[in-house]
C-alpha cells in the first residue's frame, strides 16, 4: 500500500519575535486538519525577546499533541544560517524536511499542497517555493526528503554566517542528479520582507552583505567545480545542549 509522505516544517529563530509572533499561530491553524502528516519544528537559538515565555503561554496544547516541537539552545551565540538550519532539520521526524524561515507563511493547507508535489514528482526532487521576486523573503523555501538532506551534508557550515547557503544546497543536489522543481504559487510562499541589515544583524561578521554573498558564492562554485558535493564531512548542526520546552535535554541526533 502506498504511504503518503509526511512533512516537517523546520523553523529557526533568534530574536525575531516581532515576526514569528505573526506567522506561527497562522501556520499552525492553516495546516491543522492535516496535523497527522505535518509537524512544525521550532528551534530558538538563545532569543532574549520573550519567545520561550510566549510559546509556553500560548502553544502548550500544540506541543503536547506533537504538532509543534519547540527546542532551545544557547550553543549558537552568533547567528549562522547554515548551522541553525542544519540543527532544525536534524530534529525533524518526518520524511520530508521543508525550510520555513520564521517570517514565512505556509498558506492555507500549505502542507497538503507540498505533500501533493512530492507525490507528483520523482523521489529525487527538490521543491523550491521561491516567488521569483528579488528579496521577497521566500527564496529559502526548499523542500527535500530528509534522507537526501543528510546524504548531501546539509547546508555548508564553512560558509560565512549568511547568504548563498540556499543556492549552494540546491546546486549541490542538482549536481548529484536531483530534479529541480520550481513551485512559485503565491498562495503558499508569502513572507514578511526584511532589509539586508536585518538579515545579518546577529552574525557579528565584519563583512558587509554583498561581501558575504560574494565569498560564499565563490566558495560554492569552487566546491562544485572540484566535485565536492557533500558538505561538512559528516559533522554538522548542533547536537548537544539542546532542550525542549520542559528543559529536558535532547539526545540521539545524527
Amino acid at each position: 500500500m502506498y504511504k503518503i509522505p509526511s512533512i516537517s516544517f523546520c523553523i529557526t529563530c533568534k530574536n525575531r519575535f516581532h515576526q514569528i509572533s505573526q506567522t506561527l499561530r497562522k501556520n499552525l491553524d492553516d495546516n491543522y486538519l492535516y496535523r497527522s502528516l505535518i509537524e512544525f519544528i521550532l528551534v530558538d537559538f538563545g532569543s532574549t525577546d520573550r519567545l520561550r515565555e510566549w510559546i509556553r503561554n500560548n502553544f502548550m496544547e500544540d506541543i503536547r499533541s506533537g504538532y509543534l516541537k519547540y527546542y532551545y539552545t544557547e550553543a549558537l551565540p552568533f547567528w549562522h544560517a547554515s548551522v541553525a538550519k542544519n540543527t532544525s532539520h536534524l530534529l525533524a521526524n518526518n520524511e520530508i524536511t521543508v525550510n520555513l524561515d520564521c517570517d514565512n507563511y505556509t498558506g492555507n493547507f500549505g502542507g497538503r499542497f507540498l505533500i501533493r508535489q512530492f507525490i507528483k514528482y520523482p523521489v529525487n526532487c527538490l521543491i523550491h517555493q521561491f516567488g521569483g521576486l528579488p528579496y521577497d523573503g521566500s527564496f529559502g523555501r526548499i523542500g527535500v526528503r530528509k534522507k537526501h538532506f543528510i546524504e548531501i551534508g546539509g547546508y555548508d557550515e564553512n560558509f560565512e554566517p549568511m547568504l548563498y547557503q540556499d543556492e549552494d544546497l540546491m546546486n549541490r543536489l542538482r549536481a548529484t542528479g536531483f530534479i529541480y522543481i520550481p513551485v512559485p504559487d503565491s498562495r503558499y510562499n508569502r513572507a514578511i520582507r526584511n532589509t539586508k541589515e536585518e538579515g545579518i544583524v546577529f552574525t557579528k561578521s565584519k563583512l558587509e552583505w554583498y561581501e558575504m554573498y560574494r565569498v560564499n558564492k565563490n566558495r560554492s562554485e569552487e566546491n562544485i567545480k572540484n566535485g565536492n558535493f557533500v558538505a561538512n564531512c559528516g559533522n554538522w548542526g548542533i547536537k548537544d545542549n539542546i532542550y525542549d520546552i520542559y528543559g529536558k535535554g535532547v539526545s540521539g541526533l545524527l
